[in-house]
Parts: C-alpha cells; structure tokens; sequence
C-alpha cells in the first residue's frame, strides 16, 4: 500500500536586488516573476525603476527546471500542479521570511511605502501571498496574469486596504479578450475595487508601460 507523507525541510531561497535603501530612497517594489523566468534576469526589466529611486527586489521561485530538454537554458516556477498546496504553502512562508527579515524592517526606518507586482504566472503567485500570508503593502499589481482561481478574496482582509491596479494587454496570446473584464469581477464580487488598465501590446511588461498605466 502507497502512502502519502510530507516533511518540512531547510532550503535556500534566491532573491535578486536593484539600487540600496537609503534616505534618498523612494520607495520599494518587490516584483515576482513568470513561469520559467529566473528573479536575475526579471529584475533587469526595472532598471530604470531602480535609476530612478526605487529599491527593487525580485525573489526567485523555489523550483528550477531545463526550459527544453534535459540541458541549457534554466527557468524557475513557482508551482506546478503536483503537490501544489505544500508548494503554495513554502512559497507564502519564505516570501513572508523575505518580507520581514529582508524589508520590512528598512521600509519603516525609512519610512518607505512596499509595493509589488507580479507578472504572469507570478500574478497567482501574489494573490495567494497576500491572502493566505502575514505581509501587508501599499499596492499589488497584478500585470498580465490571472489571479489565484482557490482563493476565497471576500476573506482577504488585507488586499481589501491595498492599492490594487490589474493591467493587461490588448493582444496578450495567452487570454481570450474577455479576460480582463472576467478578472475585475472576480475581485469586484470579493468587495475589492481595483484599478485596471489595458495596453496596446502582448504578454510583457516594462517600464515605460508602468508609466503608461499610471502605477508609478
């Protein structure tokens, strides 16, 4: 007979940085990564963020995988759907470790609003982090991506005092053309009031389309 059975282990997380946080600081922005993206090459994408006065940081997902085959170009995910809940479990334990031993901590002494976005496959991570974990932020942006479809948001108290904004492109290939309207709902029905913005473009983000949609 086949059982089933988990453990708790000790594992090392990655996460990437853009800029210091210091008194000329503006604020923070902690921005979660798509399926198959690696957090080092993600965070390049907010280097003008970082010039401009933003501390950036971009954790990395907990499972690493070859894109093609059994060799080259590695990608991290945040989930699959083998063993998903002891996976979203790890991911909203170690963002929340992130989150106050790493941040927190120097937002308040300099004062700093916390702000995050995810894109993608990181948009579901994001929701599920800030519904089922223990950080609170200023804004969640939720860009190119569905948010967590197992996530009762009518309970997610403190989504409902975060600035929220749900940006979205016109010609994004992975959504049919309903799906922006479909996705406000879901959080509209939860008691949730976000901002949304559609842009001319596919499946991307930068920061000249963060200006674009007014998020800055």
């Amino acid at each position: 007979m086949v059982s089933e059975h988990h453990i708790p282990v000790t594992r090392t997380a990655r996460y990437y940085t853009l800029s210091e946080i210091n008194e000329k600081t503006k604020d923070i922005w902690i921005v979660i990564h798509g399926h198959k993206h690696l957090a080092g090459k993600f965070i390049l994408i907010f280097d003008e963020l970082a010039r401009k006065g933003s501390f950036v940081i971009a954790p990395e997902g907990l499972m690493r995988f070859y894109i093609k085959g059994d060799y080259g170009d590695v990608g991290a995910s945040w989930m699959t759907k083998e063993d998903r809940d002891s996976d979203i479990k790890d991911y909203v334990n170690y963002l929340d470790r992130l989150f106050f031993d790493v941040i927190e901590r120097k937002a308040k002494l300099h004062s700093l609003k916390i702000n995050t976005l995810g894109f993608s496959q990181g948009v579901a991570t994001l929701s599920r982090w800030l519904s089922f974990g223990k950080a609170k932020v200023d804004k969640a942006v939720f860009w190119c991506g569905g948010v967590a479809h197992d996530v009762d948001f009518s309970n997610a108290e403190s989504l409902k005092k975060t600035e929220i904004h749900m940006v979205f492109a016109k010609d994004d290939q992975y959504f049919e053309q309903d799906f922006p309207k479909k996705q406000i709902e879901i959080l509209t029905k939860a008691g949730i009031t976000p901002k949304s913005y559609i842009f001319k473009g596919g499946h991307e983000v930068s920061f000249v389309l963060m200006e674009e949609a007014g998020i800055l």
